[in-house]
């Protein structure tokens, strides 16, 4: 074979020297890739899958080389990062309702009044400068208190963008939760041999960045306060950030938790932010219907 092909590169000399031109690229380049780079890659270097799959010639003569062909591609992170940030979403709590809201996105012309409009925009300037800022906030432990007496003044929507945000700059560990679930998911375990009170409390306990949300709609109980205080009581000595939502002020807790455990607790661990005595529900539906409508009718 070795003949015949010596003879037939002595008798074409085009094809002598396309071999001689192949022999000197792969002396000068021996990596060949046979990936199809495709519009799925952000860098435009692999096919979306995050890998490269080359061929290393400099390896021909030795066994297996196919094991040694495939290398991660420069996406490869980004998307190990992104995929981190998606879990940390789901895993979260954070309202499906609100999972795509952002700090930036907080539309304070939605409400009516100048009044409620300054406002709201002192509340987004917080909320924005807590992100920010976050490094900080987390080492000295400092939250929000978002507060109004309106049902619907955007309390829940701006407690969800913050923590958007902070999963996605910081990959924060967040736990997002209504007071009231909080308080449920702790006398399931009453008479459960799979999980007691002190693992659910635990988790909201140590949790990087706990979000509790309506907080003091009703008289609580001594059990229900009991949980709460030992929940703050333990973030506060460990210099862990909490934000809460809530229709009483911080000072009017106590009337929800008598002898001023927990209100004094939560007013050294966050800052008390003034939300809009106004509800802006109706607007978000008119504006996210007529969204739709244009998806449905056209411009």
């Amino acid at each position: 074979m070795g003949q015949v092909l010596q003879k037939m590169m002595e008798s074409n000399p085009r094809l002598m020297q396309r071999m001689n031109d192949a022999r000197n690229s792969l002396a000068l380049d021996p990596i060949e890739i046979l990936t199809v780079p495709s519009d799925k890659c952000p860098m435009g270097k692999c096919d979306g899958s995050g890998f490269i799959w080359i061929k290393d010639w400099s390896k021909r003569h030795e066994k297996n080389v196919m094991d040694e062909c495939k290398k991660e591609c420069d996406c490869y992170q980004q998307q190990q990062k992104q995929r981190e940030i998606d879990k940390k979403l789901d895993l979260s709590g954070i309202p499906p309702i609100f999972s795509r809201a952002t700090v930036h996105s907080f539309d304070t012309s939605l409400y009516t009044s100048d009044e409620d409009r300054n406002i709201a925009e002192v509340a987004k300037i917080a909320a924005v400068n807590f992100v920010e800022n976050y490094p900080i906030m987390k080492e000295h432990g400092k939250g929000l208190y978002l507060y109004s007496r309106v049902k619907g003044s955007g309390k829940t929507r701006l407690a969800s963008s913050i923590a958007n945000a902070l999963i996605k700059q910081y990959g924060a560990d967040i736990a997002f939760i209504k007071s009231a679930d909080l308080i449920s998911q702790v006398k399931k375990t009453f008479g459960s041999k799979e999980t007691n009170a002190s693992d659910v409390v635990a988790t909201f306990r140590k949790v990087e960045l706990l979000i509790v949300d309506d907080l003091a709609l009703k008289g609580a109980t001594s059990f229900e306060e009991g949980v709460i205080y030992d929940v703050m009581d333990y973030r506060m000595e460990n210099k862990k950030p909490t934000i809460l939502t809530s229709n009483v002020t911080i000072q009017d807790l106590e009337n929800i938790y008598p002898g001023g455990r927990v209100n004094k607790r939560i007013n050294k661990m966050a800052m008390e932010i003034y939300m809009p005595e106004e509800s802006i529900r109706d607007q978000e539906a008119e504006q996210e219907n007529a969204e739709f409508e244009k998806i449905l009718f056209g411009e």
